[in-house]
């Protein structure tokens, strides 16, 4: 089991640090860290976040922090922050990646806040708010995270406009499944996030000697969990529901959910006793969730013929969710043969990639998508819970 354990830590850690990225920089070299060697090839701000704690462990302190650095720079006026950056139109990069061509990354940087669907990210700035504190936790700078903070106060101010009834109310295709409409209204795991960045916050300002504005704040993340709490939990089902609307189950936020404290290990075992009856279970972690309806799914997904890109494909990120899970319930035979089994898919790939197929647990290749790989998000966070 060690031996696996290793050799998936390294291959995880040679997958992200393929794609840290050295720019010249008016004011100097910047490190960067990119989603994915291909299509993904920029800077990403909703897989840098999640990323983040990886790439701390690894001791890559100055790509965090640079990388956030450029990312809270580029804050439009009323708060939110880039889906990404990039030098090229991130669609034409996104393009040529699929044809195996990889346009360099250069300054200057151009920030992207609208999506093929005409939105903007939700979850960017509750992101940031917790990358800045798991960085300035990791002994990161903290005149850096201090200077930092009006901006991200700002960002966290952005969802008073989206508040109805204490909860976060999203437009389709805003999050990170946003290839599926049905994510929208009061989503669960968007408040999850919401959660970890008020409480972000209240760190942040307790390190600045700001002891009542922390109060404050972690007052807010206790409220918005109890909230949720009331909103979302299926008492019948014994899980999170998905979203008001569509209360079926979702993997990234029932794994995130028991991973990160936010429930009650009695309720963190229904969850998992849920995840085995409704059959979402690989032998790689949980698939993505519950079958979408198929008119809730996006046209890009349709046309490159991923149907299944958010709910019945495998993401090793919400399986590193699902190890961290296992352990923080004492499920230790569990961790280690779900372990195992990632080391195995591994080692055959010689990196980690983005999307596996649940039947065969290879990774999505159709005749115009193919799985991005070397795939930061996913390697990073599997880096962090080895």
């Amino acid at each position: 089991m060690g031996q696996d354990n290793d050799s998936l830590l390294e291959l995880a850690r040679l997958s992200f640090q393929a794609n840290v990225r050295t720019l010249q920089a008016p004011q100097g070299p910047r490190r960067l860290i990119v989603a994915g060697a291909n299509q993904f090839g920029s800077v990403w701000t909703r897989d840098f976040c999640f990323a983040s704690g990886g790439l701390l462990k690894a001791g890559l302190l100055d790509v965090v922090r640079d990388t956030l650095e450029e990312i809270c720079a580029a804050q439009r006026a009323d708060g939110a922050f880039p889906r990404l950056l990039d030098s090229l139109n991130p669609f034409s990069r996104f393009c040529l990646g699929l044809l195996g061509l990889r346009p360099a990354l250069r300054f200057p940087l151009r920030a992207n806040f609208i999506s093929e669907h005409f939105v903007s990210p939700i979850d960017s700035n509750a992101l940031l708010a917790w990358t800045a504190q798991r960085y300035a936790d990791a002994g990161g700078d903290a005149g850096f995270v201090a200077g930092l903070l009006p901006a991200l106060e700002r960002g966290m101010a952005y969802y008073d406009g989206f508040e109805r009834d204490g909860l976060v109310s999203q437009p389709p295709f805003s999050d990170w499944k946003d290839t599926v409409a049905a994510r929208r209204g009061a989503v669960f795991m968007t408040q999850l996030l919401r959660w970890r960045g008020l409480s972000a916050l209240g760190r942040l300002c307790l390190l600045s000697g700001r002891s009542a504005e922390a109060e404050a704040w972690e007052k807010s993340a206790q409220a918005v969990q109890e909230r949720c709490r009331e909103a979302f939990w299926d008492e019948a089902g014994g899980f999170y529901r998905d979203s008001l609307e569509f209360p079926i189950f979702s993997g990234d936020s029932n794994m995130a959910a028991v991973a990160w404290g936010f429930c009650g290990e009695e309720a963190g075992e229904r969850v998992f006793k849920a995840l085995h009856g409704l059959g979402l279970w690989t032998p790689l972690g949980p698939r993505a969730g519950q079958r979408y309806p198929s008119s809730e799914k996006g046209w890009l997904s349709r046309l490159a013929l991923v149907h299944g890109y958010h709910d019945d494909y495998v993401w090793l990120w919400i399986s590193a969710l699902a190890l961290a899970a296992l352990r923080r319930l004492g499920r230790r035979a569990e961790a280690s043969e779900l372990s195992a089994a990632l080391a195995r898919r591994a080692g055959e790939d010689g990196q980690i990639g983005e999307v596996y197929r649940p039947e065969d647990g290879r990774q999505a290749r159709t005749w115009l998508y193919h799985s991005e790989a070397p795939f930061t998000w996913s390697s990073a966070m599997l880096f962090e819970v080895l």
